[in-house]
């Protein structure tokens, strides 16, 4: 069975790459390992393996769960304002629809992954976090 990149979720042809994106170790495909720093692959054999179970204990403590922010419409905006942008003009620089961002911020529209990594290092927020600050 083919690797998934964790970023984009294609099936990576030949051997992922790892890269560190926004603090954390993904296996990516060649395209999204410009998302962040490529690191080398000797780092392969310091990363935790995967639990085949998913629910697995150790598979919760090695890798947690991120889920989108619930308030993740406020930061949106919170951050565009600390910059100093419109909306066009934050479209702009992050090459995005202002009816996107216009949805974004009035909570019509979650954005997808990469959509909001994209927002993450533009404007220096973090939309993910940990499921259990959740519950």
């Amino acid at each position: 069975m083919p690797v998934e990149c964790e970023v984009c979720g294609n099936p990576v042809a030949g051997a992922p790459r790892l890269a560190m994106i926004d603090g954390s170790i993904l296996q990516v495909c060649n395209s999204c390992s410009r998302l962040g720093t490529e690191l080398l692959q000797k780092r392969a054999v310091e990363r935790p393996i995967r639990s085949s179970n998913p629910g697995s204990p150790s598979q919760k403590l090695l890798e947690p769960e991120l889920e989108l922010r619930l308030d993740y419409h406020k930061v949106i905006r919170e951050g565009r304002e600390k910059m100093g942008l419109s909306q066009d003009q934050l479209g702009l620089r992050i090459a995005e629809k202002t009816s996107v961002i216009k949805l974004l911020e009035g909570r019509r529209l979650k954005p997808d992954i990469i959509l909001t990594r994209k927002l993450e290092r533009f404007l220096k927020i973090q939309l993910f976090a940990p499921a259990e600050s959740f519950e």
